[in-house]
């Protein structure tokens, strides 16, 4: 069995808002009348989807600054690399949710193309280029910050330094709550960032709990790191 999904580079893969609802344990009532972050959202449905029931929802990713035609063409191309690079690892996946290979494709696909029709010139306010750890927005402008699949899951790539930094800044713009998922990476372990953040003097006005969600792709990956901002 292959210790780790062997991947160069970040890569565009995008989730529905019913996976956002398994993967960080939300209901419509919690998110209603919050103001919501998808903090780099990249080509995920979420905010597409959460827009159309009327809430408050803003995504921000580096991946703004491309026009929707090549954001497509990364879509394509990073879907079929990762499905590429999946047969010898799958043992280290639960497919209870998807079934099988068809099964996640179609999934992310449905997201990325939810996503670019959405992202289009009337709409494009709602999607704000943004190079994290740096963001122009104010503080404690959100409510509720969501970062799915960038924090922890690639720490390989992003230095502890970049985790930090991030973690300060989602907290500087958020009054409410940071939820971070998974807490696990690309060796299918959890993170040691994950300790190490939660020890970090820098941050000992928030309030960390790790808690349990009812989604789990990647097994052991059913956690999400909950911080808590204005405790």
């Amino acid at each position: 069995m292959a210790e780790k999904f062997d991947i160069k580079d970040i890569i565009a893969i995008g989730r529905t808002l019913d996976e956002y609802a398994r993967m960080f344990d939300l209901t419509f009532t919690e998110m209603k009348n919050k103001r919501i972050l998808d903090a780099a959202g990249g080509v995920s449905s979420f905010t597409a989807e959460a827009r159309s029931l009327g809430l408050s929802v803003i995504s921000a990713d580096r991946v703004y600054a491309f026009p929707p035609d090549a954001l497509e063409k990364k879509c394509r191309e990073d879907l079929e690399e990762m499905l590429a690079k999946l047969p010898p690892v799958r043992n280290n996946y639960n497919w209870d949710f998807y079934g099988n290979e068809d099964g996640l494709r179609s999934h992310r696909e449905t997201a990325y193309k939810k996503f670019l029709k959405d992202y289009s010139p009337g709409r494009r306010s709602r999607y704000i280029k943004t190079d994290l750890p740096v963001t122009a927005f104010t503080d404690g402008e959100f409510d509720l910050t969501l970062m799915s699949h960038l924090l922890f899951l690639y720490d390989e790539h992003l230095d502890y330094n970049f985790h930090a930094d991030t973690l300060a800044e989602l907290a500087r713009i958020t009054n409410g709550e940071i939820r971070i998922f998974p807490v696990v990476n690309l060796r299918y372990g959890r993170s040691a960032y994950v300790a190490r953040m939660i020890n970090d003097s820098r941050f000992c006005r928030l309030k960390f709990q790790v808690k349990k969600t009812g989604y789990e792709f990647i097994k052991g990956g059913n956690e999400y790191l909950s911080i808590i901002t204005n405790s």
